[in-house]
Formats: C-alpha cells, structure tokens, sequence
C-alpha cells in the first residue's frame, strides 16, 4: 500500500488530521444511523464541501478593491479570479453545492463519469456527458466525494480538458484511498493540490475504499438500476 510519505505531502491537506469540524462531520456521514436519511446525508456532504471550499479559498490568489459605503471608503480583498468548478455526476452533485456555496461566482462544468463492469471482472470508466465552459488557462476545481482508484478522476479531468487546458487544478474530495491519492498524482498535472476529507485505510478486492462510507451516489438520491 502507498504511504504519504511516497507522495508529495506538501500538495495533500487530510483533514482528518487537522483541527476542526471535519472528524464530526465524517462520522455523520460514515454512521449507519445518519445514513438511512438521504436528506442529512446529503446536507453533510454539502456541509464538508462548504468546508474544504474555505479552506482552499486561504489559499486563493486576492486582490485588493475600494468600495464607497457613503460613510468613507473600505478597502477590502476579493478573488482575482474564479475558478471553474467541475464535478462528477451523480455523487458529488451535494458536495459540488457546498463548494459552490463559497465560490458562488464560478463557472460549473458537470461530467458523468462511472464504472461499467467487464467480463473479466474489472471495469471501465465511461464518460457519457461533458457540459462545461473552456477550462484553457483557468483555475479547475474538480469535486468528487470518493476517490478510490483514481481511475473516474483522471478520466474526468481529461474530459474537461477536451477544450481547453487549465492552468492550475484543485482536488476536492470527502474521502480518498493512499492507491487513488497516488495514482491521480502520477496522472494529474503536477502540482495538483488536493483537498480531502480523510485518507482511509486502502481498497477492498472491489477497488472500494475501506473502510469508506459506501457509494456515495446511492445514499444521497437512492439505488441505480445499474453499476
């Protein structure tokens, strides 16, 4: 199993690790109890994008702006830019709102992207739309609440990339794999910082991270006729 201590760390935050409300929040969303209520489990994963949002906007590129109040003049500091912020259908459609929540003037690009299951036992990743603006030379935000094998990251990231190439990409995600952490590094563009909620144990003989939370996508809006 790949440790943090192969990967370029400076570039991964685990909020598992820092202080703060993510601990509570994933144990919410882990919890079989909270679990059988797709409403609060949904609004927990919007709460943790919300979360993991502020904390990449501390790191964001600022500019300093004057505005007249009509009782004297404020200097205040607001985003250079926004970002285009992607994510993946249908999981991260709660997390996506969260982050939006604090970028609320992005630009949002959506990707279906999900295993379609072979004979041989593996599986594939099948992208089946893209609805997004030109990512070229912009900042990419890309959202998904589960990185497993990194497998449906990457192959979203290159379909954001079919029309442009950004210039800087942030990861957002609720939990993550050390396998998916490494292997969407050797893949993404370096530099690529990514914003994680935990990093679990590893994966399972079904490339599930263990011991995760479950499918995300079935506990927010219910079962798919397929997998």
């Amino acid at each position: 199993m790949p440790t943090l201590a192969r990967m370029n760390e400076h570039l991964i935050h685990d909020f598992s690790k820092k202080k703060g409300l993510a601990g509570h929040l994933l144990f919410s969303l882990r919890h079989p109890q909270a679990q059988s209520n797709r409403a609060v489990f949904r609004h927990n994963l919007q709460r943790l994008g919300w979360m993991l949002g502020n904390a990449l906007a501390e790191v964001w590129p600022m500019k300093d702006v004057e505005v007249n109040t009509g009782l004297g003049t404020a200097r205040c500091s607001i985003p250079s830019e926004q970002p285009v912020l992607a994510t993946v259908m249908r999981a991260g459609l709660p997390m996506h709102a969260g982050v939006l929540d604090v970028w609320d003037g992005a630009d949002g690009a959506f990707v279906s992207a999900y295993r379609k299951h072979n004979s041989s036992g593996g599986f594939d990743i099948e992208i089946e739309y893209l609805g997004a603006p030109s990512c070229e030379g912009r900042i990419l935000v890309l959202v998904d609440p589960m990185l497993a094998t990194g497998a449906s990251m990457v192959a979203a990231y290159k379909a954001l990339c079919s029309d442009g190439t950004p210039k800087q990409l942030h990861v957002i995600c609720a939990i993550a794999s050390p396998e998916g952490v490494k292997y969407a590094q050797q893949e993404l563009p370096e530099g690529t910082t990514f914003w994680i909620g935990a990093i679990d144990e590893g994966l399972d003989q079904n490339d599930y991270i263990v011991p995760g939370l479950g499918d995300a996508g079935d506990l927010s809006y219910g079962p798919k006729s397929r997998s």
